[in-house]
């Protein structure tokens, strides 16, 4: 295969100084990485810039991609550097006051190209430095490490063949600047990347394949040992998995307004070539992608905003194919033709319709919905008139109101997914003329845990202290109970004890719980910091002692499944206490692997606080015991492999 770069006896000298160069020549393979070494003023940078078509030199050739790039005029030479080459300094000249993602975007909208392959774009760069998680955040929000691999990102995001890095760890730790170089090697080794470094660093300059020194304006190469790449290996790093199905997953809202379960489920499902397309039925405002999604696939949502789209879709439906929407219309009972169920009938059949309409263009597959509701009407109407499979999830709390329809939709879907083995059972007594092969259980997967090496590492709950730091996690709503564990610390003040609690969240009920809170005394023992990023989930997890899940079953039916907060939790060893609900029961054994108190009792729920403050031995015995369980419990691996095998089996039958 040919050299990507080829420059021969390159001759530069600027007036009134001696020359820089004095017939440099370096020749650069496809995937290997050069380091340029030397002392300050010796001209690396020149030599760099050279390389990047930034100047021009006085004598020599320069060839890149197999092209005598010095015989292009300026236009020609820009354009060449736009769609070939990538830039990354010592400084990472970020916008300060623009987000991650619109420092990444940039190149994009230079080069127009569209917003939603913007979106993709820009977050598989990020997630090849790792940095997907912070994509809204704000870059004078982000370390120096950070922002050098937000710098490096940008450099990727137009796919280039050639990077051109000057002191690229220059000014960051040690630590960082391994990192750094770990995503330089990935990107060359993996998607064949070639890549020269300016650098003074000999540390840094042992991660490369080739090492040059310039002595007197000649580059001497003192290393070459070049890592074999076959060529069939590499491929494009901004690339998604290649599709197995080109599935289309359906929420209410996407992400969810609390809780990581979504998000997580959707990103396995994406890596595993599952998922083609998001659809949301609820918009969330005109800001396009909210804070906290961070998966390279453009959310399409229907939303208020586009009630007459919806409308346009339902009417062109049954002008041109009226007798199957009709037919289906029939089909699917409603608990009222009139009033409000009668517009939410109407709503996700109109969504099915528009749905139908973007599964056509995008060709999807199977849709995947997410709820026994409105997501599940529109996927079976979108599928029903497509002629594709469709399978639906119904949760805990769609059971606080079972649809008439179910019986119906659920004949038809290729499988009904259940998140808890009560769910299931409540589901088979619902429809016991469904096949039991369709209903299936498939637990959610655990949204956060520590790492490998911190597993063994269990939080503050098993260390005395003189304070006994309280956490309770979740959206904050009648079903949680945190009123109950607000009257339960109550009577924990009462009794002397020394506690913090912490309730993280958002919700309905918040400034009830905080006027709770100064009715009760406890104004300065509770803490409601709102909602808290995921990624910072994990301090507040190691810093407590308890985590509280006092969870009920309303007089409406509505109650939590296992809640995703409890599982994070027990992953980091902390004792838990819980009510006996039957989806926490499943996760959590009385005196096993935690404490279960009964419902809408705030004295049994201070009784084993007050248990758990006074033995920490305890709370370390249950902490371990907790993660060993979820671990047990949720295996990640066996339910994304059953359900690629679902959805995949679904589309043959199809």
């Amino acid at each position: 295969m040919a050299p990507v770069i080829v420059a021969k006896d390159l001759y530069k000298c600027y007036a009134g100084f001696a020359p820089v160069l004095r017939g440099a020549s370096i020749e650069l393979e496809a995937g290997e990485l050069a380091a340029i070494m030397g002392p300050s003023g010796c001209g690396k940078s020149t030599m760099l810039h050279i390389l990047g078509m930034l100047h021009a030199p006085d004598a020599g050739s320069l060839e890149i991609l197999g092209a005598n790039v010095l015989a292009l005029n300026r236009e020609q030479t820009a354009a060449f550097r736009r769609g070939n080459m990538g830039f990354v300094m010592q400084s990472s000249n970020l916008f300060e006051h623009s987000t991650v993602f619109e420092n990444v975007e940039f190149p994009l909208i230079y080069e127009g190209v569209p917003p939603q392959e913007r979106w993709e774009r820009v977050i598989r760069a990020l997630e090849l430095v790792r940095l997907s998680a912070r994509v809204h955040y704000r870059s004078n929000r982000l370390s120096g490490g950070e922002q050098q691999r937000v710098a490096i990102a940008r450099a990727m995001v137009n796919n280039p063949r050639i990077l051109l890095a000057d002191e690229p760890t220059g000014a960051l730790d040690a630590r960082t600047s391994r990192l750094i170089m770990e995503n330089f090697c990935t990107l060359c080794h993996t998607g064949r990347v070639s890549m020269v470094m300016v650098t003074h660093d000999p540390k840094m300059a042992e991660y490369c394949d080739s090492v040059y020194t310039l002595e007197d304006g000649i580059l001497h190469r003192r290393k070459r040992e070049l890592a074999p790449i076959a060529a069939e290996e590499a491929h494009d790093l901004l690339q998604g998995p290649r599709p197995v199905v080109r599935g289309a997953f359906v929420a209410r809202r996407f992400p969810e307004v609390s809780g990581q379960n979504l998000m997580e489920e959707a990103h396995r499902l994406h890596a595993a070539g599952l998922l083609s397309r998001i659809y949301a039925l609820q918009g969330s405002g005109l800001l396009g992608n909210p804070e906290g999604y961070a998966l390279p696939l453009a959310v399409r949502r229907i939303g208020k905003l586009r009630f007459f789209s919806v409308c346009a879709a339902l009417f062109r439906q049954l002008r041109g194919t009226s007798h199957p929407l009709w037919e289906l219309w029939h089909k699917l009972p409603v608990r009222s033709r009139w009033g409000r169920e009668l517009l939410s009938h109407l709503w996700a059949f109109g969504c099915g319709a528009l749905l139908a309409r973007w599964g056509l263009e995008e060709k999807i597959e199977i849709f995947y919905a997410d709820g026994g509701h409105s997501p599940a009407t529109a996927s079976w109407v979108a599928a029903r008139l497509l002629g594709i499979p469709f399978a639906f999830a119904v949760r805990s709390a769609d059971l606080a109101l079972p649809g008439k329809d179910w019986a119906r939709k659920a004949s038809q879907a290729a499988f009904v997914r259940c998140d808890t083995e009560a769910a299931l059972r409540a589901l088979r007594q619902l429809l016991p003329d469904l096949p039991e092969n369709k209903l299936v259980l498939l637990r959610d997967p655990l949204t956060l845990a520590p790492a490998d090496d911190e597993a063994e590492m269990s939080p503050a709950s098993g260390k005395a202290a003189s304070t006994l730091n309280i956490l309770a996690v979740g959206s904050i709503c009648a079903r949680k109970g945190y009123d109950l564990l607000l009257r339960a610390c109550a009577h924990l003040r009462d009794n002397g004890l020394d506690f913090h609690l912490k309730i993280v969240g958002q919700g309905p009920e918040r400034l009830y719980l905080r006027w709770l809170a100064w009715r009760l005394g406890l104004r300065k023992m509770v803490d409601f910091p709102g909602q808290v990023p995921h990624e910072n989930m994990a301090d507040l997890y190691t810093k407590s002692d308890i985590f509280a899940a006092p969870g009920r079953r309303t007089k409406h039916g509505d109650e939590d499944g296992l809640p995703s907060a409890l599982a994070e939790a027990m992953s980091f060893g902390l004792a838990v206490v819980v009510s006996d609900l039957p989806g926490q029961t499943e996760a959590v054994q009385n005196q096993e692997s935690g404490l279960v108190v009964p419902q809408n009792d705030p004295a049994a729920l201070a009784k084993a606080l007050e248990t758990l403050a006074a033995r920490p031995e305890e709370r370390r015995r249950l902490g371990n015991n907790a993660r060993l369980r979820i671990r047990d419990l949720l295996d990640e691996s066996a339910a994304e492999a059953r359900l690629r095998e679902l959805l995949a089996a679904a589309c043959r039958k199809a």
